[in-house]
């Protein structure tokens, strides 16, 4: 089903503000051209950065990925607090906080934009966040569970399915994880500053 492109993510309607807007406005909650467009803006975030050298970075900093990967994009390292309300509301079938929603505008305060650039960069980080710190707890615990275990498309016939994602843990299709060798190479580093304690 994640090859198949009769399957669609879900999508969100526009929306002016908030969480509802970054849903609306990040490749991952897109189809066709609109995701190909909102993909490529995080592709070439994630371009700038070398894995190698963001698993440098996360075993200097040792701290959380969310802090790692925003120093590694520019942006403060402090924003991670507000990252991690908002990925709480990120999915579509999640309810959107009042929290969430201030944590969206402070962070678009701090980007000082609220383009599908901005969205998408928001997009990396929540999406890093809690993923990336399930990473490093089961490769600590020796554990091969996948990070994101299941998730969602629209069939043809608009019911929506799940998808277990043992065997493809970041993903296929055109919504395969962009960022693959970026969030090992980030969990990597952690993991390894968290053994060198």
């Amino acid at each position: 089903m994640l090859t198949d492109p009769s399957y669609l993510v879900p999508t969100t309607p526009p929306a002016p503000t908030g969480v509802a807007w970054l849903r609306s406005s990040v490749a991952r909650f897109s189809n066709g051209a609109t995701h190909e467009r909102r993909r490529a803006l995080a592709v070439a975030a994630l371009a700038e950065i070398d894995p190698s050298e963001l698993r440098a970075l996360a075993i200097r900093r040792g701290t959380g990925p969310v802090e790692v990967l925003a120093e590694a994009l520019g942006l403060p390292p402090t924003i991670a607090d507000d990252i991690a309300v908002i990925a709480k509301s990120y999915q579509p079938h999640t309810t959107i906080t009042p929290e969430a929603d201030q944590a969206a505008a402070r962070l678009v305060r701090v980007l000082g934009s609220d383009d599908e650039r901005a969205a998408n960069l928001i997009a990396l980080l929540v999406q890093a966040c809690d993923a990336t710190k399930t990473l490093v707890e089961n490769t600590l615990a020796d554990r091969t569970d996948p990070p994101v275990p299941l998730t969602r498309r629209v069939a043809p016939d608009g019911t929506t399915v799940e998808i277990d994602l043992t065997e493809t843990p970041f993903g296929a299709g055109p919504h395969a994880c962009p960022g693959r060798l970026h969030a090992l190479a980030l969990a990597d580093g952690l993991v390894q500053a968290r053994r060198d304690r």
